[in-house]
């Protein structure tokens, strides 16, 4: 999956005299890594923090270990560097009522919990009326949100995937919108082309807007369910919304999801009867099968936290936007990187073609307009997603591995990436290849845009052209599916 940076880490530590039963030992290092994420965050301007405590709702062994306990720690640790005079975020909890039976909410908010405990009551996050703020998730019990408000707080709803903003419902990550108000994963290097996420107006403390270097809508391990960080791209675009909302002074609270989630596990396949539906870049792994919901690699991933695989990238990235909206607000003019697209942030959708006779690749929309028009049939995204292309739903495994795909615009640096040349052979069908003179089969038409010559979870799939029967045919993720491959000419999104 990915590593942060400094190593992994957690903040769990048994409270003074306990002695519990599972026995689970201290976390190392609480107290540098915690002082180390008060500074990143500090120094990026982050006000406040959320701690997810989503998963679970009750009491009981395992939410003191994952939930309740880390929130305590971090609590006390950054308690201690205040007295130190070490600037902080605050801190607010987010935790899952939809139980009505459930009990571990009450763990923050009475018996001397983080929220009613004296020693921590400038560490709590407020709205702007000084009540402390307690997130939920959706479809809360509403017994439980009356008691927490009957305790002077005030409680906001936030979750993801659903279009609620008008409702006032706050979103850990909103994906880019299609015209009529549809979310997509297609995000677009034009400058034409805004992302434009929803904002939430009108929640019990403001109107917020969410940004993240990626997002999913459905399992993120499947074509087009997720965004990705697209070298920055889905970053940079995110910003763009929050720039102009801000010169428009409509947002009250930027939401920056998320700084350092990591974790992520397989979960059943529902299109397990597919042998095409597996997880890109798994072809022939054992957990192949398997699909990945939140994130899946450095490539996929909301987290901004530095890690081995990206280097810092994520978080520069976010520090020059930040800057960008903390001075100016606008990129006109600027050249901070944050408004500067990286040849790995800028990207061309590919869309696959055929007429029963032939398969064409193209990067031309407006070719493809004309095509489809004469007869030719769209191969769609697999699983729908992102609105650039036509969307099916679990298709066979002859146009699941023909479905379209995203290359890089222009070459990388030298040896990270290879063209794609699209090819006209002598009898008059396309093909591909990574040869400017096309095997001597053909002649070059264009160059499509440029593969990676490495596999990653921003560019999982294998783009091979392969012979079946004596004629071409080009294979997405599907190492040709047991044909003959005459090229493996890289790796796309």
């Amino acid at each position: 999956h990915k590593q942060p940076e400094g190593g992994f880490y957690c903040i769990y530590r048994k409270r003074a005299g306990e002695q519990p039963a599972f026995a689970m030992p201290d976390c190392p290092g609480i107290t540098e890594t915690l002082r180390r994420h008060a500074l990143m965050l500090t120094g990026v301007g982050v006000d406040f923090i959320v701690a997810d405590s989503t998963n679970i709702q009750s009491k009981g062994e395992a939410a003191d270990a994952l939930q309740l306990r880390p929130f305590e720690v971090l609590a006390e640790e950054w308690l201690a560097l205040q007295r130190a005079g070490v600037a902080t975020p605050r801190i607010a909890v987010w935790q899952n009522l939809q139980d009505p039976s459930g009990d571990l909410w009450r763990a923050y908010v009475s018996d001397n919990g983080v929220y009613v405990n004296p020693a921590y009551e400038d560490l709590i996050f407020k709205d702007g009326s000084g009540k402390k703020v307690f997130f939920t998730t959706a479809n809360p019990t509403a017994a439980l949100v009356k008691q927490i408000e009957q305790l002077g707080m005030v409680v906001v709803t936030m979750w993801a995937e659903r279009d609620r903003f008008a409702q006032g419902e706050w979103a850990f990550f909103s994906p880019c919108m299609a015209p009529g108000r549809t979310f997509t994963t297609s995000v677009y290097s034009d400058p034409s082309k805004p992302c434009g996420q929803s904002a939430t107006r009108g929640s019990p403390i403001g109107n917020a807007l969410t940004v993240s270097p990626s997002y999913q809508l459905s399992y993120s391990s499947l074509p087009f369910q997720a965004s990705g960080k697209l070298g920055g791209l889905t970053l940079r675009k995110q910003f763009e919304t929050a720039f102009n909302l801000h010169a428009q002074g409509a947002v009250d609270y930027l939401f920056v999801g998320t700084f350092n989630e990591h974790v992520a596990q397989p979960q059943t396949n529902p299109y397990s009867s597919n042998p095409a539906a597996v997880s890109m870049g798994l072809d022939g792994d054992a957990d192949a099968g398997s699909l990945w919901v939140d994130m899946f690699g450095d490539g996929i991933t909301r987290d901004l936290e530095p890690t081995l695989e990206d280097a810092g990238a994520a978080w520069k990235l976010l520090q020059s936007c930040m800057r960008v909206l903390k001075s100016s607000g606008t990129c006109s003019g600027s050249t901070e990187e944050c408004c500067e697209l990286s040849p790995e942030a800028k990207w061309v959708n590919v869309w696959s073609l055929s007429n029963g006779k032939d398969h064409l690749l193209t990067v031309d929309q407006n070719e493809r307009s004309v095509l489809a028009k004469s007869g030719w049939k769209e191969i769609c995204a697999p699983f729908g997603g992102a609105t650039a292309f036509c969307a099916t739903s679990n298709p066979p495994s002859s146009d699941y591995h023909r479905s379209p795909f995203l290359l890089y615009q222009g070459p990388l640096a030298a040896g990270n990436s290879a063209p794609v040349h699209r090819c006209l052979s002598a009898g008059g069908t396309h093909f591909i290849s990574g040869d400017p003179s096309c095997r001597g089969a053909g002649k070059a038409e264009s160059i499509l845009g440029y593969a990676s010559t490495k596999r990653s979870s921003e560019t999982p799939r294998q783009l091979a052209l392969c012979s079946a029967a004596g004629a071409f045919r080009v294979s997405v993720g599907g190492a040709c599916d047991g044909d003959q491959v005459l090229e493996k000419l890289g790796f796309v999104h």
